[in-house]
């Protein structure tokens, strides 16, 4: 099951963190995104921003369609395969607007739904439905955003800055876990942190994706970074994104982004843990995708984007019969996060 909790952790595509350096490049950073790109910018450009006003209110929909495949090579292969697409409602209503335009919004997790296959069961969860005190530690991650609120700061150029106002979410999860009365405050702050960090930051950045604060032309292109740990190595994620088209028409103006992704990566190869030696191989990650930003609303109207990741590892050791024996693990992981705007 942690599986499928585990997928909530790759639903944002692109998110920005603390800088760091790497060396070692598994694709070149600096190719842009489409090869369409011989031609020459336009001269006429535009600025990405978010017009949001007081009191404004939008529904988006967020399908997350994940898979996960482990194959471990012995003398026999075993195969474990995970899929499943999660679909989200999202309620957001804009709050404030201050003097420097950093708008407050309050996100309402109207619903979600699960389905899934693990190893050809099926697993299903509806977030409308009560669940049993099994299902929800299940599905707890789900149990404890359903019909529930937190509140995001973002600039105008889409920029979430602080996601708080979430002890409804928190004591929840508490409730689900029988800690609610136990847990310190300590823990309840770590708690919430981990929960910003692996659910609804990427949850909200798939709403919001950041924009450049400098005018834009056709062709232009910008990077953001992100960081992840895998195994041994620490990743730095280099989100690529380029203005591929503007079209215009008697009510909208339209700009269609492409995206890419590649790695930069540092870190050990070797590793020792009770008895055994694993041998991790060279991480391969990718991405790409398409962002559509309405420029007369000022809205994200729908993105479609991808990401895909494989680690191949070497296993040597003992098993519990004191017989040494050697082994290969292939774990692939491709996620999809489609994201439509409703109304």
């Amino acid at each position: 099951m942690r599986h499928i909790l585990c997928f909530l952790l790759l639903l944002s595509f692109f998110a920005c963190a603390d800088n760091k350096t790497s060396d070692n490049t598994s694709i070149d950073s600096n190719k842009i995104v489409s090869d369409k790109l011989i031609s020459s910018p336009k001269a006429d450009g535009l600025y990405l921003k978010y017009k949001l006003k007081e009191g404004d209110k939008f529904d988006y929909q967020i399908k997350t369609v994940s898979s996960s495949t482990q194959e471990l090579i012995s003398d026999s292969t075993i195969t474990t395969n995970v899929n499943q697409t999660v679909q989200y409602r999202i309620n957001l209503s804009v709050d404030q607007i201050d003097v420097n335009n950093l708008a407050t919004v309050t996100v309402f997790v109207e619903s979600v739904i699960l389905d899934g296959i693990i190893n050809g069961q099926p697993i299903l969860y509806d977030s409308k439905y009560i669940q049993s005190s099994q299902e929800r530690v299940m599905f707890a991650q789900y149990e404890s955003i359903k019909n529930k609120s937190f509140s995001i700061n973002v600039t105008v150029n889409g920029e979430i800055t602080k996601i708080y106002n979430m002890d409804s979410i928190i004591n929840e999860l508490l409730l689900i876990q029988n800690q609610k009365n136990n847990a310190t405050k300590e823990q309840k702050i770590e708690l919430e942190n981990n929960f910003v960090q692996s659910a609804l930051r990427p949850l909200s950045e798939q709403l919001f994706r950041k924009f450049p604060t400098e005018e834009v032309t056709l062709n232009y292109s910008w990077i953001e970074k992100y960081y992840s740990q895998f195994a041994l190595f620490q990743i730095e994620n280099i989100a690529t994104y380029q203005v591929d088209e503007v079209t215009n028409s008697e009510q909208d103006s339209l700009v269609l982004i492409s995206a890419g992704l590649s790695i930069n990566w540092v870190g050990e190869h070797n590793a020792n843990e009770q008895g055994m030696t694993f041998y991790f191989y060279d991480p391969v990650v990718s991405g790409k995708g398409t962002v559509k930003f309405n420029k007369t609303s000022g809205l994200v109207t729908n993105s479609n984007t991808t990401t895909n990741m494989e680690m191949v590892t070497d296993i040597t050791g003992v098993d519990e019969k004191k017989a040494p024996f050697k082994a290969k693990r292939i774990d692939k992981t491709s996620n999809t996060n489609i994201v439509k705007f409703v109304k």
